[in-house]
Formats: C-alpha cells, sequence, structure tokens
C-alpha cells in the first residue's frame, strides 16, 4: 500500500483518504496550503487500485495506514475523508480510536441503503446499476469511456465493493467527534444518507457549505473547505498557523 506525503514534515499528522476513484498522489493540490498550515498529509492509496489481485476491504486499508503511521513514528492524527473515502475515514477511525483525535467528512457518502436510493448523478447511477448486474466488464468499458484510467476504474470497482457492502466493522460507538461538511444539493453524495450516519455517530456536527459538494470542491481554487479544516484541526492541536 502506497503513502504519499504532503505539506509540513514536521506538522500535524492528518491522514486524508481520498475519494473514488483517486490516488493517494491527489493530495499534492493541497501541499502548497497543508505546508502553510502547519500540516502533514499523509495521502493513502487503497492497495486495489495498484494490485487488482488485491482483495479489497475496509480492514485491509486501514491496517496498512495504522501500520504506516507506527512506523513512522505517529502516535496520533487527525482523519479526513472525502467521498467514498469517507467511510473508509470512518473505519479507521473507530478501529483506531486511541490515535485518531477527530474525524473530518467532506462531501463523503453516506449510509449504502440511502445513498443508493437518493443519489442522482447519471455517471454514479448508470456504474451502480452495472454493480447491481455484477457485470465488471462493462462497468470498466463505460468508467474508460467517460475518460478514466484502467486503474481508476478498477479501484472505483473496488471501492463499490466496499462501500455497498457490510458495515459492521465500522464501530461507531467508538467513533471520535465527527465534523461532516456537506452541501444540501450534491447529487453525487446525497445529504439524506450523511444524516443518517450522522445519528449513528455518538458526537458529530453537521457544517453546512456550498463549497462542500463534489462541484464546489472542483470549482473552488481558494480551497475555502479546506482552509477551514487545516486551521481548525492546528487550533485542535494547538499549533494554528497564521
Amino acid at each position: 500500500m502506497k503513502f504519499h506525503e504532503f505539506g509540513d514534515p514536521e506538522g500535524v499528522p492528518v491522514v486524508f483518504f481520498m475519494g473514488t476513484p483517486q490516488k493517494g498522489d491527489s493530495g499534492e493540490e493541497f501541499s502548497d496550503l497543508a505546508n502553510k498550515l502547519g500540516i502533514r498529509l499523509i495521502c493513502p492509496t487503497r492497495p486495489w487500485y495498484d494490485n487488482f489481485s488485491s482483495e479489497p476491504s475496509f480492514t485491509l486499508c486501514s491496517e496498512k495506514t495504522i501500520e504506516h503511521l507506527q512506523s513512522n513514528g505517529i502516535t496520533s492524527c487527525h482523519v479526513i475523508g472525502g467521498s467514498g473515502g469517507g467511510p473508509f475515514a470512518m473505519h479507521f477511525a473507530t478501529n483506531n480510536a486511541k490515535a485518531v483525535c477527530s474525524c473530518y467528512l467532506v462531501a463523503a457518502m453516506g449510509t449504502p441503503d440511502l445513498f443508493i436510493e437518493k443519489v442522482t448523478s447519471p455517471p454514479t447511477v448508470q456504474l451502480l446499476e452495472l454493480f447491481r448486474a455484477n457485470d465488471y466488464n462493462s462497468a470498466l468499458e463505460y468508467m474508460i469511456s467517460l475518460g478514466t484510467p484502467r486503474d481508476l476504474a478498477h479501484g472505483a470497482w473496488s471501492d463499490f465493493k466496499v462501500l455497498l457492502g457490510s458495515w459492521d466493522s465500522i464501530v461507531f460507538e467508538h467513533s471520535p467527534v465527527v465534523y461532516i461538511h456537506h452541501s444540501e444539493g450534491d447529487e453525487n453524495a446525497p445529504i439524506d444518507s450523511i444524516r443518517d450516519l450522522a445519528e449513528r455517530l455518538p458526537q458529530s456536527e453537521i457544517r453546512i457549505s456550498s463549497y462542500a459538494s463534489h462541484v464546489g470542491l472542483a470549482e473552488d481554487k481558494e480551497f475555502v473547505e479546506f482552509t477551514r479544516i487545516f486551521k481548525e484541526i492546528g487550533t485542535l492541536s494547538g499549533t494554528a498557523s497564521q
């Protein structure tokens, strides 16, 4: 499992589980901001994006991530999950409660049943139909036709095997405080499903923001939402930068 680091190597460790389909190197766009705000940004690439024989699971991703932190002498961190990376962040946080100080979900997928029912983005709806039919080859062909590289297409298929499967290994009662950054009308991240997720958490706060949608994040060149999050993490850690 590969890990990419950006920002301040002496800063507050923040593990960022990227969305679907993204590898950890996508975190590079936040490197300057993280460096400015004293954040050591650690972005995992889920193993099945690089190794097609890897069997996808929440547990594999979390175990490899905590091993990486421990091997680098990191005993505590904050965690962020964007889009499809949200449930992976939740799994990591709830299964490593002593190490994770807080969890942030940004335009994240909520509980799978309501996600499937409420999502309206045409590409996602089409992919879900192919997933229901267990048609791997057609799903890859479809994503490739949209301009998705084959490794990312395979990664997306594998992500959905996990995301739409059992969440029993996410131990909600062990969750740290979860800050949910979301918008009201995200076609890829129905707010009903994230609200359902929030109801299962012992401590959560939903923050509605027009920037915290798939479209809003893509169009925001000033990184307004992530500036807010990185600054708050610095404050929580007592190392806030100006």
